[in-house]
Formats: structure tokens, C-alpha cells, sequence
């Protein structure tokens, strides 16, 4: 299982990190990621062997398989001509996942729209379930399984967004260790002490002293938007 190999691939196609988390969380639950899982009675050892071999009816044999466990001879055809057309077998990972997106984009358009427009793991995670997997069991237990395994691939993948300073706010930065103190006076007890180079939301100034939770003495610090 390669996740980070179809995580980069699926999040340069689709532009979004909660839509690839949704595909992602989709292939987990259908076939944990393996591009060679083959469910169902008709299967057989060696399967993608025998597939590639035409030993089995591929296409009408009624087994899943695949990343997404393509089952429906019509979309099983579609992924079989393109592992030919591209001289590839049809077990091999990178084909599977170029044929999910040509598939997705051009044939299950509200699941690709719902992916590449993505604001929330769980709201797409449903689409690509509901309109592209198309399983059997669509309870909200099902849906919140998909959810929560696309969720772990975003915690482990995704690269996180730094909290916004707050519009309009300004900060102190302190240009030396520099006493924090409850009032603007050397006599006010002090509380901590503050870091050179760490920084604190500025509520107002105080003569020569900056008030922030509590009060900075201002030749110790500056104030940086």
C-alpha cells in the first residue's frame, strides 16, 4: 500500500486536500488501497495474472476489483481498455488511479465537482460514496467509517495552514528577555518572563510601556503588525 504515492497524485488532479482525503477515504473502505484486491465467488488465484492473460472473463465475472473495486461490466471494460491502450497491466497501481480520475471527471461529474470543490472532508466523502462508489451499505455508520479514514490520510498528509494573525491586530515582539508585569511600573509584580523574539498580541500603549494580557516595558520591545 503506497498512500503517499496516490495522495500526491490524486491532490495534483483534483487541487484540494479535503476532496483527496475523500477519494482516499472511499478507496480505504473499498479495497484498503490495494489496486490488486479481487472480491467475489468467481475470482481465482492469481487473479490479475489471469486477467491480464484473458484465463478470466474480466469484464462480465462479476468480480470487484481494484482500487475502487470496479465491478459493473461496463466500467470493468473501461478499465481494461485503458490498461491496454497504455500497455500496462490492469493491476498496476498508477494506471488504476489515472483511469479514477478520467472516470470520475468525465463520467461521474457531481462526484469530480464535489472533490475538486471541496470545504469539508465529510460533505465530499458522501458524494464519492453515494454517486461514484455506489456500495451496497449506505448507512450514516458507512458514510462515517469513509469520512473518518479519509480524515487520517488528511492528519497525515495534508500540509497544515498557520493560524491568521487577526485582521487589525497588532503584536509586541520582544527585542530582549523582557519582564511581563500586572501594571505599567518596575513596582507592578512581575508574572513571567517573556522570550527574545517571541511576540504578543498588543492591546494598547501606556506611556513607555505596551499593555498586552498584562504590561511589557517598551525598551525591551516592538510592535509588529
Amino acid at each position: 500500500m503506497d498512500a503517499k504515492t496516490i495522495w500526491d497524485y490524486l491532490l495534483q488532479k483534483t487541487g484540494n486536500e479535503y476532496g483527496t482525503a475523500a477519494i482516499m477515504g472511499n478507496l480505504m473502505a473499498e479495497s484498503s488501497l490495494n489496486p490488486s484486491c479481487a472480491t467475489g465467488k468467481n475470482k481465482v488465484p492469481n487473479y490479475v495474472q489471469a486477467a491480464d492473460n484473458g484465463e478470466v472473463n474480466f469484464v462480465a465475472d462479476g468480480v470487484a476489483f481494484g482500487l475502487v473495486q470496479w465491478c459493473y461490466s461496463s466500467r470493468k471494460l473501461g478499465l481494461m481498455n485503458y490498461a491496454k491502450a497504455t500497455g500496462r497491466s490492469v493491476g498496476h497501481l498508477q494506471m488504476q488511479l489515472e483511469y479514477l480520475v478520467k472516470e470520475m471527471s468525465e463520467s461521474y461529474k457531481t462526484a469530480w465537482s464535489a472533490v475538486t470543490g471541496a470545504t469539508s472532508i465529510r460533505a465530499a466523502s458522501d458524494v464519492v460514496m453515494l454517486k461514484y462508489e455506489k456500495p451496497a451499505g449506505t448507512s450514516e455508520a458507512a458514510k462515517a467509517k469513509r469520512a473518518s479514514y479519509g480524515q487520517q490520510f488528511y492528519d497525515q498528509f495534508a500540509k497544515k495552514k498557520p493560524e491568521p494573525t487577526p485582521s487589525g491586530k497588532k503584536q509586541i515582539r520582544a527585542t530582549a528577555n523582557v519582564n511581563v508585569r500586572t501594571g505599567p511600573g518596575t513596582m507592578f509584580p512581575k508574572k513571567f518572563q517573556l522570550p527574545n523574539g517571541q511576540t504578543l498580541e498588543l492591546i494598547e500603549e501606556d506611556g513607555g510601556w505596551y499593555k498586552v494580557a498584562l504590561y511589557v516595558m517598551a525598551d525591551y520591545a516592538e510592535v509588529i503588525s
